[in-house]
């Protein structure tokens, strides 16, 4: 969730429309925050072991063999996702991300994580809302598996 919060926060200041639109109302929360987790998940891969014997791409996986699945590659997919490298708090399908992963490995915290970054954020958003980052320090998320800003650095005008 640290992750998250993180980015969901570096997202919005990195945007000053959508800044701009979210502080007519928290109703773009929900949405905001999953395009953040869609474009750039908290946990970008996770090893699974393969069920069966399977071909891809003319690579061959047997069952039970380790695999690594790039949940920040599905979640760029252009199959699914028009223009998926970019930010975009309007995206119709963004609850379509793949960050909580799917089928018996969901997170069973999904509900907890959610409701613990529209908090934080939308507080955060309220008490400090001409918080925007530091264009003098670097943000980016770092880690392969872990994505996030080592530290998030910002600066308030009063």
């Amino acid at each position: 969730t640290e992750g998250m919060i993180l980015n969901v926060v570096r997202h919005l200041l990195g945007d000053r429309e959508a800044l701009a639109l979210l502080s007519g109302g928290a109703d773009l929360l929900p949405n905001v925050i999953e395009e953040s987790i869609r474009l750039e998940p908290a946990a970008a891969v996770v090893d699974r072991y393969a069920t069966r014997d399977v071909e891809l791409g003319g690579a061959r996986t047997r069952r039970g063999d380790l695999v690594t699945v790039s949940i920040a590659g599905a979640n760029r997919d252009p199959a699914v996702f028009t223009d998926p490298d970019r930010f975009d708090i309007h995206r119709a399908n963004a609850r379509l991300n793949l960050a909580f992963a799917q089928g018996p490995h969901f997170c069973l915290g999904v509900q907890l994580a959610r409701t613990e970054t529209t908090i934080a954020v939308g507080r955060l958003l309220d008490r400090l809302p001409r918080l925007r980052l530091d264009p003098n320090h670097p943000n980016a998320p770092r880690g392969l598996v872990f994505r996030k800003p080592a530290t998030l650095h910002a600066r308030w005008t009063v």
